[in-house]
């Protein structure tokens, strides 16, 4: 697992499971979660759906993280 830090899922009930990432477009705001805990959130930067991958300006550090699709759950939520 990435050494990110974690919060509880409990944080954002309001937020809505992304199922396709073709769904997701530069300056949404998702979650990345996996195991009950939110590894990342952030802004959207980028999508390449053929790799499965997400780039997001992480929201706590400001840093640009590359989150693969296959290892997190995305959630979209609220700005």
């Amino acid at each position: 697992m990435p050494s990110a830090s974690t919060s509880s899922v409990s944080s954002n009930p309001s937020a809505r499971r992304i199922r396709n990432i073709r769904s997701v477009h530069r300056g949404d705001h998702v979650e990345a979660r996996s195991g009950g805990h939110v590894y990342y959130r952030g802004e959207v930067r980028d999508t390449a759906p053929g790799l499965a991958t997400l780039w997001l300006r992480d929201e706590e550090t400001g840093a640009h993280t590359a989150v693969n699709t296959e290892d997190f759950t995305i959630w979209r939520t609220e700005a």
